[in-house]
C-alpha cells in the first residue's frame, strides 16, 4: 500500500487533490498558490491579494 498526500487550502479547507508526493500533487493544480508556506485555492488567493493590495495603499 502506497502513500497518499492531499493538498487542502490552508485558509478555507478546500480539497485540491491528491497524490503520491506533495510536489506531484502541487502541479496538477490550476489556480492554486503556495505564499508563505501555505497552499491557497483559488478564492482565498484572489482574497489575500486583494487583502495585500489594500494593506499597501493604506
Amino acid at each position: 500500500m502506497s502513500a497518499q498526500v492531499a493538498i487542502v487550502c490552508d485558509q478555507c479547507g478546500d480539497l485540491g487533490t491528491v497524490g503520491s508526493t506533495p510536489h506531484h500533487a502541487r502541479a496538477t493544480l490550476s489556480g492554486w498558490t503556495r505564499r508563505h508556506g501555505l497552499d491557497l485555492c483559488p478564492l482565498c488567493r484572489i482574497i489575500a491579494e486583494n487583502r495585500a493590495r489594500l494593506a499597501s495603499t493604506a
